[in-house]
């Protein structure tokens, strides 16, 4: 966590400079450092949290972490990608 942490103002600043229509974080311990919240994957799918930087506010989208130890959950992984782009019409990367 102390590593995430570290760099969170410089994602927050990527993400300023980005932009997004939404951001999907991948694993509880990503999602919970940069909602600076406590958040289960299994138990938060498909649900979105407001992420506030430099006053305007972000959807998150947690998701299972699909690569390592987390191949065991892919397939969720990915029904859950595809729930929160057809969500916000998203239909292209």
């Amino acid at each position: 966590d102390d590593v995430f942490k570290e760099y969170l103002h410089l994602m927050k600043k990527e993400l300023s400079y980005l932009n997004p229509k939404i951001i999907i974080s991948f694993g509880t311990q990503v999602s919970s450092v940069l909602l600076n919240e406590k958040i289960n994957v299994s138990k938060c799918r498909k649900q979105e949290f407001p992420l506030n930087i430099d006053k305007k506010e972000y959807k998150v989208y947690p998701v299972y972490y699909p690569v390592g130890q987390g191949m065991r959950n892919i397939n969720k992984a990915i029904k859950d990608i595809k729930w929160i782009l057809r969500k916000n019409n998203i239909t292209r990367l």
